[in-house]
């Protein structure tokens, strides 16, 4: 699965290091989508409410709605997912609600922590599998911002975990048929964000690794805020030899006159801080050629923009061209 083909899989779970902008891209991913004709839902299961603030809508919940044009969105809660599964299987929506906020289940969930994975990624797997009146699926695509990578092996590996432990009825059967659309190359794929920078990098290697063993189809890895040079190569070269009364020759030849040593200083340092951050993605873009053997699609620095959802249609008109 090459960039190219990034929205060939209906399900794609977005996870990445804490700070590198996982949900930014997956909203990003969600809006390409829906512009580009695919009726899509945008999914958040932490309850950070990321989304609501990036478009600027009214909190999410568990209920789908349309806030722009062909793109849904909702949070799921473990709680509000259990109810609709006990009133799937058991029926009494009434009473399953009140069963939902028993003392017992409650204690269940919190003692393992993996039922609310299950339940969770259950609902993903009812979105997933839901189709309209004429047969076809209710959504062409589903972006879930899944948790970080810090705990993204755990919250896959819950279905499975569960299957050992209950062995029939509804419960593990359940939690077979989440583990058959975690592991279907033709329905899913786990995207990975990073930054070119150090610790993201190397978690996003070491992410893989795990994920591999744990079966799940990975996509291209999205290097998000990739910094493109300000300059020219040749002025790239030429500023490291610069001192302060050079800039102040050059910026007088372009008619700006009266420049102050010390402001001349602050150029040079901000150009210099700009070659050591090129040099680091250099470095880190060629460790993630050398380290992961998975595509990557780098989405530039949005530098004129400033609110999240500019930012996210700015990624997405860049997602639009490349796909």
């Amino acid at each position: 699965m090459d960039a190219s083909q990034l929205l060939s899989r209906r399900l794609l779970l977005v996870t990445g290091k804490g700070g590198v902008g996982k949900s930014t891209l997956a909203a990003s991913l969600a809006l390409a989508g829906s512009r580009l004709g695919r009726r899509t839902c945008l999914v958040e299961v932490e309850g950070r409410q990321a989304f609501s603030s990036i478009f600027s809508t009214a909190p999410w919940d568990f209920e789908e709605r349309e806030f722009r044009p062909n793109l849904y969105g909702l949070s799921i809660d473990p709680e509000a997912s259990l109810t609709e599964y006990l009133s799937m299987f058991y029926g009494a929506q009434r009473i399953t609600k009140l069963v939902a906020k028993t003392p017992a289940v409650e204690f269940a969930t919190q003692a393992a922590p993996g039922i609310k994975d299950v339940l969770l990624i259950g609902k993903v797997k009812e979105i997933e599998r839901r189709r309209r009146p004429d047969g076809q699926f209710a959504y062409d695509l589903i972006i879930l911002d899944a948790p970080p990578t810090g705990r993204i092996v755990n919250f896959l590996a819950a279905p499975d975990a569960t299957t050992e432990l209950v062995n029939v009825g509804p419960v593990r059967q359940q939690a077979q048929t989440v583990i058959d659309m975690l592991t279907d190359t033709s329905r899913t794929a786990v995207l990975l964000t990073t930054l070119l920078e150090e610790m993201p990098v190397t978690e996003t290697a070491e992410s893989i690794r795990d994920l591999t063993q744990l079966g799940v189809p990975l996509g291209p890895v999205l290097i998000n805020r990739a910094v493109q040079p300000a300059m020219d190569e040749a002025a790239l070269k030429q500023l490291p030899t610069m001192d302060a009364g050079t800039v102040q020759r050059v910026l007088g030849d372009l008619g700006v006159d009266d420049v102050e040593t010390s402001t001349a200083e602050e150029l040079l340092d901000t150009g210099r801080a700009h070659i050591g951050r090129l040099d680091l993605a250099d470095r880190m873009r060629q460790r993630v050629a050398d380290e992961i053997d998975l595509p990557s699609l780098e989405l530039p620095f949005v530098a004129d923009a400033t609110r999240p959802e500019e930012i996210v249609t700015a990624i997405a008109a860049t997602l639009e061209d490349r796909l």
